[in-house]
């Protein structure tokens, strides 16, 4: 293992890579990181069998780094202690916050016997994110890790996600989002109960349901029931006072130009469902469909409801269909009723979310932080500033 230090500059790889081809050593792995124009460049060299050869790289690598004024240190390992630490168990950390908060969280990457390999930062439109690559073969319980550091961020308000390093975890394919509360800044059955006359008796049943204290499906039949007689013109009128949360087209624009199929899957209604994906240019949308008739709401739903579990069928079906492994699929939402497709998803996000519903996801983020998930699927500013300049006439 070589590590070599010192000023940053054009030159310096070429120059070590002619020496060591013409000592004919292989490189097993690499690495390099510069900031603020200073290097640190890490090799490990197979010196073969030959003891003499790799006396001569190493005294012909520090005339070289001596030469151009770097640092050069190097350690011996055997063969079987480099095939054990290439089978290292990697796992991402994507933290948003100040160094106070960072320090607690990597208190706890301490005491949980955390090893972060490599650390770096990158700004988006004025977010800045700390991306840990971590090794995690001394964790004896990752559940616990991943309980401690989602808890501590919930503690801190700071948006944090964590999850396995992989070759799908920067290209997602297929993003859905949840409706209320996630992708509008309203919970639209509660804009209707307000017009009804009923939002106090509705809003308590719709945070038992959230929190998943209470049968979703019976508790939409209850807030339903309380509807009945609502007009279309009160339907209309909150469609039109439809708020989307911060963030949310700027995000959903690049998504689109980047290529992924975007869908809404809610518990709410397909009246503002639908209305989003022809606003948004979405590709699918499943939702409750409310029973009208003469233009009246009657207090019923129609056909099958949306709860938790046709939501996570809704996720997979629509995955399978498109031959996108689940591997490469993105799930946002918010409450109870997201648990399951959240849970199965390759990259689960809580958005502003209930206590809880964190340990079931990869990811978790505050209010009004859309802007986030740029870092976290790997989207520079660059795509963002050329996906919104291509939507311009």
């Amino acid at each position: 293992m070589v590590t070599i230090s010192g000023e940053d500059r054009p030159g310096i790889m070429s120059a070590l890579l002619d020496m060591l081809v013409r000592h004919d050593v292989e490189i097993v792995d690499v690495g390099q990181t510069a900031l603020q124009k200073m290097l640190g460049l890490y090799f490990v060299l197979d010196l073969g069998q030959e003891a003499n050869t790799g006396d001569s790289v190493m005294k012909d690598l520090l005339f070289k780094a001596n030469q151009l004024g770097l640092t050069l240190n190097f350690q011996l390992f055997q063969p079987t202690e480099i095939e054990h630490i290439q089978n290292h168990n990697h796992f991402v950390l994507n933290f948003f916050g100040d160094t106070k908060s960072l320090a607690e969280i990597s208190r706890i990457l301490a005491d949980e016997h955390v090893n972060i390999e490599t650390i770096s930062s990158t700004i988006h439109h004025g977010s800045r994110s700390i991306e840990m690559i971590l090794n995690v073969d001394d964790v004896a319980d990752l559940t616990r890790l991943k309980h401690r550091i989602m808890s501590k961020s919930r503690e801190l308000k700071k948006d944090l996600g964590f999850q396995r390093q992989e070759a799908y975890r920067k290209n997602k394919r297929l993003i859905f989002f949840d409706m209320d509360s996630t992708l509008v800044d309203m919970e639209v059955i509660d804009e209707l109960a307000d017009r009804a006359g009923v939002k106090r008796e509705v809003a308590r049943l719709t945070e038992k349901a959230m929190r998943g204290d209470f049968d979703f499906e019976e508790s939409l039949s209850q807030r339903v029931a309380l509807l009945k007689g609502l007009g279309i013109e009160d339907l209309k009128a909150v469609r039109d006072g439809i708020r989307l949360s911060e963030g949310v087209e700027e995000l959903l624009t690049s998504l689109k130009w980047l290529g992924y199929k975007l869908g809404i899957v809610t518990g709410g209604f397909d009246y503002f469902a639908e209305h989003l994906k022809n606003k948004l240019s979405l590709d699918f949308v499943y939702a409750n469909k409310l029973e009208l008739k003469r233009g009246v709401l009657t207090g019923k739903v129609l056909g099958k409801v949306v709860d938790a579990a046709e939501k996570a069928r809704i996720v997979s079906q629509t995955a399978c269909d498109l031959a996108i492994p689940m591997d490469q699929v993105v799930v946002v939402g918010d409450g109870a009723n997201d648990k399951l497709m959240l849970g199965q998803a390759g990259l689960g996000i809580a958005y502003n979310a209930n206590k809880g519903l964190d340990q079931i996801a990869n990811v978790s983020l505050g209010y009004a932080r859309f802007i986030h998930i740029f870092h976290i699927l790997g989207i520079t500013e660059e795509d963002m500033d050329e996906a919104v300049s291509c939507k311009q006439p």
